[in-house]
């Protein structure tokens, strides 16, 4: 099996915040449309979207090394793989209302995703940044 990241700590910081940029992305989704805070609707789109989040940057090695080409593959896969699983999970079938849901989370997914990614790398320049001034 292949490991995710390449293991440094740039790849495990960016996956930290894509993960959290999906779990924030998912908080607004179900706060706009007035969804009951309860956990089991936050796992029905949690374990979908992440799910395919993480097979589908596994595949195209997403975290080795972190790049914007392979982030770009994997929100072309994996939010709308994300939208097919869900949609089977809660057996939600009308056709319009699913195509309409994967372009939104599409969208969605990215600013929150792309936020994430600009606080991962300020982070890490900054964190990098710091280490490198350390004295021996």
């Amino acid at each position: 099996m292949v490991a995710i990241t390449d293991g440094s700590p740039r790849a495990r910081l960016t996956l930290a915040f894509d993960l959290i940029a999906i779990v924030a992305f998912i908080g607004v989704g179900m706060t706009s449309h007035h969804d009951d805070p309860a956990p089991s609707i936050f796992l029905r789109n949690f374990i979908p979207f992440t799910t395919a989040w993480l097979f589908a940057a596994s595949a195209f090695g997403t975290y080795r090394p972190v790049s914007n080409r392979t982030l770009v593959r994997t929100l072309l896969v994996a939010i709308p793989a994300g939208v097919v699983l869900r949609v089977l999970w809660v057996r939600a079938w009308d056709l319009r209302d699913v195509v309409t849901f994967a372009a939104v989370a599409l969208v969605f997914a990215s600013v929150f995703i792309g936020a994430g990614r600009v606080v991962s790398g300020a982070l890490g320049s900054w964190s990098s940044g710091r280490s490198a001034r350390r004295p021996q």
